[in-house]
């Protein structure tokens, strides 16, 4: 059985879009989820920068990134969605990991 790949996402979140950006995503995740990648959790800072959200994502392989981020661009719903990112968000990082051998 392969190893599970994950994607790390770290999202900068403008203080006055944190609300605007977590009910868009909360309508974008069975979306997502429906594609095969699975949202293993999500958090927000309560110290240091605060609204900076990591979002971990369980896929099925390397190409999933781009093979979901493609159907999902499809949707007709995706420019408004897009535009919400435009203006809540500074920056984000994704980076895809496995977990080490030592981990559970």
């Amino acid at each position: 059985m392969a190893t599970p790949v994950y994607l790390h996402v770290t999202l900068k979140v403008r203080m006055d879009g944190y609300q605007r950006f977590c009910d868009a995503m909360a309508g974008q995740v069975p979306i997502i989820e429906s594609f095969g990648w699975k949202l293993v959790g999500a958090w927000v800072t309560t110290v240091g920068r605060l609204h900076t959200v990591i979002d971990i994502w369980e896929i099925p392989d390397a190409n999933a990134y781009a093979d979901v981020m493609a159907e999902v661009a499809k949707r007709p719903d995706y420019r408004k969605f897009w535009d919400m990112l435009a203006e809540t968000l500074e920056e984000e990082v994704v980076t895809m990991v496995q977990k080490v051998p030592y981990s559970p």
